[in-house]
């Protein structure tokens, strides 16, 4: 769960079923009932996930993933995310639920933010080669964290690249060295790469 200090917008698309490098935390609701199932490889559980047990939820994450496919090209997809941002927003994070599911996809929100240089956005993703295929194109007003547990983690050192660890317990956490983000802190900050505390371990008494 993160706890932000003042006004915050996420965008968010169905967990799981948008996450297509997701291996460790996936986790994917059903869309008609919300029923859970587990990835092969699970090692943690997508906290965002969790949330569609809620019907309304379900529902909005699917109607935008929905809209978002309807769109074939980059500029389409990007007018649609353009006239979907919240008016005076100024700080908005891209998937608190979901994740880049294609590149046309990650392009559009590259336009997106580039568009919007008064707004400041950040990401987690697993897919990381969107990320690299377009490490030029960066515009400095998105902050981006590959999320480890994904099928392209070799991509982080291999590109030197931001990322943020899921660790079972505090002390695991502790012990990596990395500073601990509990409210997205360093998520969109340029202060390096940081470490989590599963929302479902034992030292959060297996509840969010």
């Amino acid at each position: 769960m993160r706890y932000y200090e003042d006004r915050v917008f996420e965008f968010n698309i169905p967990a799981g079923h948008s996450c297509p490098n997701a291996v460790k935390c996936l986790v994917k609701a059903d869309r008609d009932t919300g029923k859970m199932t587990n990835g092969p490889e699970q090692e943690f559980r997508c906290y965002a996930a969790q949330s569609e047990r809620f019907p309304s939820a379900r529902a909005a994450r699917w109607h935008n993933f929905e809209l978002i496919k309807e769109h074939k090209t980059v500029n389409g997809i990007a007018w649609l995310i353009q006239h979907s941002l919240p008016e005076g927003a100024s700080r908005i994070r891209i998937h608190g639920s979901g994740d880049f599911f294609n590149q046309k996809y990650f392009d559009a929100w590259l336009a997106v933010c580039q568009h919007n240089q008064d707004i400041l956005f950040w990401a987690f993703t697993k897919s990381v080669q969107f990320w690299v295929n377009r490490l030029d194109l960066i515009p400095d007003n998105l902050l981006m964290q590959a999320s480890r547990g994904g099928r392209q983690d070799h991509l982080i050192e291999e590109y030197g690249l931001k990322s943020a660890t899921v660790f079972r317990t505090i002390e695991e956490a502790k012990q990596s060295g990395l500073p601990i983000d509990v409210n997205d802190e360093y998520a969109c900050t340029n202060r390096g790469s940081f470490a989590l505390v599963d929302n479902f371990g034992p030292d959060k008494g297996g509840k969010v």
